[in-house]
């Protein structure tokens, strides 16, 4: 759960196969090129607009989608390196089984959740992919795209922390 990492496999990637390498690769590039495209898009347009007294019609709307990819890939980065912040009053008092019960139950309640997004992303992506961006070249679509996609690879990250936490409640010990 969150950080107590008490329940994770420590050895986590070295299992991993050489597909989910590449998407791991992939996922962190993405996350990389969003924030910087856009902190670029933001910079162009303080500048075009202060300093040239000419504001960039398209920049604002493509770094507000630049954000939302990168929420949603730090979401996947956080997922996987089971960052996201947690309050261990709980599980700091249980032993490494009532600690893998609440990662069971937390990883579950990841995977509902992600599920559930997964479902409703894959609608809204299709309600949108013949309706165009203000002022860009791609549909809005496009931008709803990474919804089901960020809750797919959360929901396969929460799978295997099912599979570490069960593996700990069964022998005491991570796998």
């Amino acid at each position: 759960m969150g950080s107590d990492t008490t329940f994770v496999n420590p050895k986590r990637k070295s299992y991993l196969t050489p597909i989910t390498r590449a998407a791991t690769r992939a996922v962190d590039a993405l996350a990389i090129l969003s924030f910087g495209g856009m902190f670029a898009c933001v910079l162009a347009q303080v500048v075009s607009r202060y300093v040239f007294d000419r504001p960039l019609v398209w920049s604002d709307e493509l770094a507000r989608y630049l954000f939302v990819w990168c929420a949603f890939l730090g979401w996947i980065v956080a997922a996987r390196r089971r960052s996201h912040l947690a309050i261990g009053v709980l599980s700091d008092r249980c032993g490494p089984r009532g600690r893998a019960i609440l990662a069971i139950v937390a990883s579950a309640a990841t995977f509902a959740f992600a599920a559930l997004l997964f479902v409703y992303g894959i609608q809204i992506t299709a309600r949108n992919l013949d309706i165009d961006t203000v002022a860009l070249f791609f549909s809005f679509g496009f931008v709803y795209a990474i919804v089901p996609l960020a809750a797919l690879a959360v929901a396969i990250y929460a799978i295997v922390d099912i599979g570490d936490a069960l593996q700990l409640f069964k022998t005491g010990a991570p796998r």
